[in-house]
């Protein structure tokens, strides 16, 4: 019995083509629609636009870092996971970073003013920032999957084909 190699049945996704227009045009959508909720307001629309590239850079580093392992996605639903892994770790450590920078703001206009900005305010924002992140990285995740993924066409016949010379006779 020769060794022939087990038949790929779910195929990995592949960047949709023209990769440099699809990608960009689905961090964008992805990035973008959470930052299009703040119109009026520039000071949350560009922490959303901050937020959100942190998250893809994030998550695309992870995905990255199994494709060059040999294990590309097979569905989107993978990578949503990515995005929103990505989203939680820095809904965890966003309050943390804003208490920081406030609390240095507030020391350059006046002395001693940042201390008022302590751990305290840090773990009580923390739960809030996970419940708004959350979902709007699972859109995000979606949206991007949707848009920059595609599945590979493969025709049926080439499945049959591939199936079939694997069936062995009963001995």
């Amino acid at each position: 019995m020769s060794a022939q190699p087990i038949p790929q049945r779910i195929a990995p996704l592949t960047w949709r083509r023209p990769t440099f227009v699809w990608t960009p045009l689905a961090l964008a959508a992805a990035i973008g629609w959470p930052a299009a909720l703040f119109y009026q307001d520039q000071t949350p629309q560009r922490l959303a636009l901050v937020a959100g590239a942190a998250v893809f850079a994030i998550a695309l580093t992870t995905l990255g870092i199994g494709w060059a392992m040999g294990r590309p996605p097979k569905a989107r639903r993978v990578v949503v996971v990515h995005v929103v892994i990505a989203m939680f770790i820095a809904a965890l450590v966003a309050p943390f970073v804003l208490t920081q920078v406030l609390a240095a703001v507030a020391d350059y206009k006046q002395d001693g003013a940042g201390q008022q900005f302590n751990l305290d305010m840090s773990l009580a924002m923390t739960p809030l920032v996970i419940v708004v992140g959350l979902p709007i990285g699972l859109v995000s995740g979606i949206l991007f999957a949707w848009i920059a993924l595609a599945r590979p066409r493969v025709d049926s016949a080439d499945i049959v084909d591939d199936f079939r010379s694997d069936v062995q006779p009963f001995r």
